[in-house]
């Protein structure tokens, strides 16, 4: 391949790149399709900052006309990390948070990307030289600013985690059963895109440039056609009629909820009937709403009993039972097979039994049966 035959499909890939940017900035900022318009702000509550980062894109316009120039290249591999991190980092506060800006908010939070990116476009304005230490000193400057948005990035995403966590251990005691949720799908896409746009940076290539370019378009046109599909309407509809039947689980944060002491008690009495009497705990897929059946009461209740016992939540009370009862069973015939161990205490799966061992006992299956083996040993 010639040269300037690779000129222009690198020409080409990355004008693809800015007509998919402009468009998806059309649609993003003035089309909202019928099915979401009394719902948008539910379905989409960061749909204008994905507009701004379309509109971002046209920072890159300068390597569009400067294709084989290399301070241009690095120009633009160094803004496109910048652009992504920091709205990557602004989207995720804007949707699963709910945190809005005021312009003042977002040009304080974006400052440092503004500095950063007016610095990179000094050479091509001809205002410094494009030399070997400027890249230096600019692979470092990029590298902190975005490493800082990263990083909250990261945070952020463990916050959102954590939380996620513990909706699905007030309700199920199987992690196996837990729902997959949007969250925990989309969480590291956000990061890995982050770092092949460093990995670019870092490798500063024409060829990978004209890649990346590619791939975003590719990504950009699917995510346009994913965010405009009206199939979504029916499936928030649900969701939210779903939500309205469902009773809170946070009810200490309601007084009229509260259950006295007395109550709360014979609660506790029951509970530990089904515990230690009926092993409820043995059943595979117990969730909240089982135990709260079994015990003719609702789940509001239940779950102010749990959190003022010693476990705090559903998934730990009844893990706690599971694992206990796996550690009688392992003391009594530590030869057992641990996935046999693992079905019989009730749990899904031998990772799962494994997995909670280690958070309760703080060691795992093996090393436990490794402790009882030596126990025997030192007896003798």
């Amino acid at each position: 391949m010639t040269h300037d035959i690779l000129h222009i499909f690198m020409f080409s890939a990355n004008l693809i790149f800015i007509v998919t940017s402009i468009y998806g900035w059309l649609l993003k900022r003035f089309h909202v399709p019928h099915a979401y318009k009394d719902h948008l702000l539910e379905l989409y509550p960061a749909h204008r900052l994905v507009a701004a980062l379309y509109l971002a894109q046209l920072v890159e316009i300068p390597y569009l006309l400067m294709i084989g120039e290399p301070d241009a290249l690095f120009y633009a591999n160094g803004i496109g990390v910048l652009i992504i991190s920091s709205f990557s980092l602004v989207m995720v506060w804007g949707y699963f948070f709910l945190r809005t800006y005021t312009n003042k908010q977002l040009f304080i939070l974006m400052l440092p990307v503004i500095v950063t990116g007016a610095i990179l476009t000094l050479p091509l304005l001809g205002f410094v030289p494009f030399s070997r230490t400027f890249q230096h000193i600019m692979f470092v400057l990029v590298t902190i600013v975005s490493g800082a948005y990263i990083y909250r990035l990261i945070r952020l995403w463990q916050l959102l985690h954590n939380r996620i966590l513990e909706i699905d251990e007030d309700e199920y005691s199987n992690i196996d059963d837990f729902p997959v949720r949007l969250a925990q799908n989309i969480k590291w896409s956000t990061l890995v895109v982050c770092l092949v746009l460093y990995s670019c940076f870092i490798i500063n290539d024409e060829i990978a440039k004209m890649v990346r370019d590619i791939l975003y378009s590719v990504a950009s046109v699917w995510f346009i056609f994913y965010t405009l599909n009206p199939h979504r309407k029916l499936k928030f509809t649900k969701a939210k009629e779903l939500e309205q039947k469902v009773v809170p689980t946070n009810i200490l944060s309601s007084s009229k909820n509260r259950l006295s002491n007395k109550q709360s008690k014979k609660m506790e009495g029951q509970l530990l009937i089904l515990l230690l009497e009926k092993k409820i705990f043995l059943e595979e897929h117990l969730t909240m709403g089982d135990l709260a059946k079994q015990m003719n009461t609702n789940k509001n209740y239940l779950s102010e009993v749990i959190a003022r016992s010693e476990f705090h939540t559903f998934y730990k009370l009844i893990n706690t039972y599971r694992i206990e009862y796996a550690c009688d069973i392992l003391s009594n015939n530590p030869m057992e097979k641990l996935e046999q161990v693992a079905i019989t205490s009730g749990f899904t799966s031998g990772s799962a039994f494994s997995q909670v061992f280690k958070r309760i006992k703080n060691m795992s299956p093996s090393a436990f049966v490794k402790s009882l083996k030596e126990s025997e040993i030192h007896r003798e």
